[in-house]
Protein backbone atom coordinates (compact mmCIF):
# COMPACT_ATOMS: atom_id res chain seq x y z
CA UNK A 1 0.00 0.00 0.00
CA UNK A 2 2.53 2.26 0.98
CA UNK A 3 4.94 1.18 -1.90
CA UNK A 4 1.86 1.92 -3.94
CA UNK A 5 1.72 5.23 -2.87
CA UNK A 6 5.05 6.12 -3.36
CA UNK A 7 5.19 4.70 -6.67
CA UNK A 8 1.72 6.31 -8.09
CA UNK A 9 3.50 9.56 -6.84
CA UNK A 10 6.96 9.53 -7.59
CA UNK A 11 7.43 12.87 -9.51
CA UNK A 12 5.45 14.65 -6.75
CA UNK A 13 8.05 13.55 -4.39
CA UNK A 14 11.15 13.96 -6.47
CA UNK A 15 10.18 17.75 -7.27
CA UNK A 16 9.65 18.15 -3.14
CA UNK A 17 12.89 16.83 -2.56
CA UNK A 18 13.95 18.89 -5.41
CA UNK A 19 12.19 22.18 -4.10
CA UNK A 20 13.78 21.40 -0.80
CA UNK A 21 16.95 21.39 -2.02
CA UNK A 22 16.79 24.40 -3.76
CA UNK A 23 15.25 26.24 -0.75
CA UNK A 24 18.40 24.97 1.47
CA UNK A 25 20.74 26.06 -1.27
CA UNK A 26 19.66 29.53 -0.89
CA UNK A 27 19.64 29.79 2.63
CA UNK A 28 22.89 28.34 3.11
CA UNK A 29 24.10 31.31 0.51
CA UNK A 30 22.04 33.92 2.34
CA UNK A 31 24.11 33.13 5.32
CA UNK A 32 27.79 32.75 3.50
CA UNK A 33 27.04 36.31 2.15
CA UNK A 34 26.45 37.89 5.49
CA UNK A 35 29.21 35.98 7.06
CA UNK A 36 31.15 37.41 4.18
CA UNK A 37 29.58 41.22 4.56
CA UNK A 38 30.23 41.00 8.55
CA UNK A 39 33.40 39.99 8.01
CA UNK A 40 34.39 42.93 6.43
CA UNK A 41 32.75 45.28 8.59
CA UNK A 42 34.29 43.70 11.43
CA UNK A 43 38.08 44.10 9.37
CA UNK A 44 37.26 47.34 8.22
CA UNK A 45 36.51 48.65 11.28
CA UNK A 46 39.58 46.64 13.21
CA UNK A 47 42.09 48.07 10.22
CA UNK A 48 40.42 51.81 11.13
CA UNK A 49 40.73 51.38 14.60
CA UNK A 50 44.12 50.62 14.52
CA UNK A 51 44.99 52.93 12.10
CA UNK A 52 43.45 55.86 14.34
CA UNK A 53 45.57 54.43 17.27
CA UNK A 54 48.78 54.47 15.36
CA UNK A 55 47.87 58.33 13.88
CA UNK A 56 51.42 59.46 13.46
CA UNK A 57 53.32 56.50 14.70
CA UNK A 58 52.65 54.59 11.32
CA UNK A 59 53.97 54.81 8.64
CA UNK A 60 56.77 56.01 10.92
CA UNK A 61 56.81 59.69 11.02
CA UNK A 62 60.00 61.64 10.01
CA UNK A 63 60.50 63.31 12.98
CA UNK A 64 60.22 61.65 16.62
CA UNK A 65 60.23 63.75 19.48
CA UNK A 66 60.01 62.06 23.39
CA UNK A 67 56.09 63.35 23.09
CA UNK A 68 55.56 60.65 20.36
CA UNK A 69 57.76 57.62 21.82
CA UNK A 70 55.21 57.93 24.79
CA UNK A 71 52.39 57.43 22.22
CA UNK A 72 53.87 53.82 21.33
CA UNK A 73 52.84 52.75 24.82
CA UNK A 74 50.03 54.68 24.66
CA UNK A 75 48.33 52.76 22.29
CA UNK A 76 48.64 49.35 23.05
CA UNK A 77 45.08 48.77 25.18
CA UNK A 78 43.10 51.06 22.46
CA UNK A 79 44.51 48.43 20.24
CA UNK A 80 44.13 45.21 22.26
CA UNK A 81 40.78 46.41 22.15
CA UNK A 82 40.08 46.69 18.70
CA UNK A 83 41.44 43.32 18.77
CA UNK A 84 39.64 41.89 21.15
CA UNK A 85 36.53 42.54 19.29
CA UNK A 86 37.62 41.95 16.06
CA UNK A 87 38.75 38.25 17.40
CA UNK A 88 35.24 36.60 17.47
CA UNK A 89 35.98 36.87 13.25
CA UNK A 90 39.31 35.58 13.10
CA UNK A 91 39.26 32.05 11.61
CA UNK A 92 39.07 29.25 14.56
CA UNK A 93 42.68 28.39 12.86
CA UNK A 94 44.18 31.58 12.87
CA UNK A 95 43.69 32.84 16.52
CA UNK A 96 47.11 31.20 17.61
CA UNK A 97 48.70 33.13 15.06
CA UNK A 98 46.61 36.78 15.47
CA UNK A 99 46.62 36.42 19.78
CA UNK A 100 50.91 36.15 18.62
CA UNK A 101 51.02 38.55 16.48
CA UNK A 102 48.85 41.31 19.07
CA UNK A 103 51.16 40.31 21.77
CA UNK A 104 54.13 40.62 19.63
CA UNK A 105 53.16 44.14 18.77
CA UNK A 106 52.22 44.96 22.32
CA UNK A 107 55.17 43.51 23.84
CA UNK A 108 57.24 46.10 21.23
CA UNK A 109 55.55 48.93 21.76
CA UNK A 110 56.39 48.33 25.75
CA UNK A 111 59.93 48.47 24.99
CA UNK A 112 59.76 51.01 22.91
CA UNK A 113 61.84 54.31 24.40
CA UNK A 114 62.95 57.51 23.33
CA UNK A 115 66.42 55.88 22.92
CA UNK A 116 65.17 53.22 20.52
CA UNK A 117 63.21 55.75 19.08
CA UNK A 118 66.50 57.40 18.00
CA UNK A 119 67.88 54.58 16.83
CA UNK A 120 64.88 54.22 14.43
CA UNK A 121 67.64 57.23 12.51
CA UNK A 122 64.98 59.63 11.46
CA UNK A 123 66.32 63.08 11.50
CA UNK A 124 64.95 66.19 9.91
CA UNK A 125 65.87 66.40 6.11
CA UNK A 126 67.28 63.22 5.67
CA UNK A 127 65.35 60.45 3.48
CA UNK A 128 63.92 57.51 5.33
CA UNK A 129 66.67 55.08 6.14
CA UNK A 130 66.34 51.42 4.71
CA UNK A 131 64.11 49.26 6.88
CA UNK A 132 66.59 48.05 9.45
CA UNK A 133 66.37 47.54 13.69
CA UNK A 134 63.64 48.66 15.75
CA UNK A 135 61.67 50.05 12.94
CA UNK A 136 61.21 47.17 10.43
CA UNK A 137 60.49 45.05 13.49
CA UNK A 138 57.24 47.49 14.25
CA UNK A 139 56.56 48.04 10.72
CA UNK A 140 56.14 44.14 10.63
CA UNK A 141 54.25 44.23 13.35
CA UNK A 142 51.65 46.05 12.58
CA UNK A 143 51.49 44.74 8.84
CA UNK A 144 50.92 41.14 11.01
CA UNK A 145 48.48 42.40 12.71
CA UNK A 146 46.76 43.70 10.07
CA UNK A 147 46.88 41.17 7.60
CA UNK A 148 44.14 38.98 9.72
CA UNK A 149 41.60 41.37 8.80
CA UNK A 150 41.76 40.40 4.73
CA UNK A 151 39.60 38.77 2.85
CA UNK A 152 42.49 35.89 2.41
CA UNK A 153 41.24 34.82 6.26
CA UNK A 154 37.64 34.75 5.33
CA UNK A 155 38.28 32.58 2.17
CA UNK A 156 40.66 30.01 4.92
CA UNK A 157 37.95 30.17 7.45
CA UNK A 158 35.33 28.71 4.81
CA UNK A 159 37.79 26.04 4.55
CA UNK A 160 38.46 25.22 7.66
CA UNK A 161 34.48 24.97 7.62
CA UNK A 162 34.02 22.52 5.27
Amino acid sequence: MILNLIVSNIYLIVCIILLVSIIGFIILRNKQKKQIERFKNAAAIFQDRVMDELKGLYPIPRQIDPKTCERFSESIPGINDAADEFRHFVPSANRDEFDAALLAHSLHCTKINWTSCVTFKIKPGERKPEDEGPKEIFRQNVIALLSFAKDENLKAQKSVKQ
